[in-house]
């Protein structure tokens, strides 16, 4: 009996052939996380690290911002990438804030055209070719007035950041 039944499963054994896997479950896997993904990525490398003193107006815009020099305006300091220019409350040398009749803000200026200069110059050493970008990222703390966002505005024109972006929070990071 045992014997038979060896010699019933040999041929079952020699008739297997292998097996076909149905892989259509795992691409449409695949496919939707493929467009997860792509509408998760955001092609956008620009970060701003926004000091806790500044809260930034919400806005709808879908638009992001370019790569340029980010000024930080808040009620106390200004910062140009992310180092303080001014410091409105301590003042300790003196230094004249405001000039050309009191719409330019003096220490501002003379960084943005340090950097300016900078950024030249490293295109120039590099041979990139490109024209000089002249956008300014704007961080603006929702609560000052416009009179010193004009200041900032007038004194990037001046030093030739001809070109800004404002800087807001859009609903999605709320």
């Amino acid at each position: 009996m045992a014997r038979n039944r060896a010699i019933r499963f040999r041929k079952m054994r020699k008739t297997k052939e292998p097996m076909d896997i149905d892989i259509t479950s795992l691409l449409d896997i695949l496919v939707i996380l493929l467009v997860f993904l792509l509408k998760a990525y955001s092609s956008n490398n620009i970060i701003i690290s926004v000091p806790k003193d500044i809260t930034l107006p919400d806005s709808t815009s879908q638009s992001f911002n370019n790569a340029g020099v980010i000024v930080q305006l808040s009620k106390e300091k200004i910062y140009v990438d992310s180092k303080e220019v001014i410091d409105y409350y301590s003042n300790p040398d003196g230094i004249v804030i405001y000039g050309d009749g009191g719409r330019l803000v003096t220490p501002l200026y003379d960084k943005l055209v340090q950097v300016r200069e900078d950024i030249e110059l490293t295109k120039e050493q590099a041979n990139l070719g490109k024209d000089f970008s002249a956008i300014v990222n704007l961080v603006v703390d929702k609560k000052i007035p416009y009179k010193e966002v004009r200041r900032v505005l007038y004194t990037a024109a001046q030093a030739g950041f001809k070109q800004y972006k404002f800087v807001v929070l859009s609903q999605e990071q709320m």
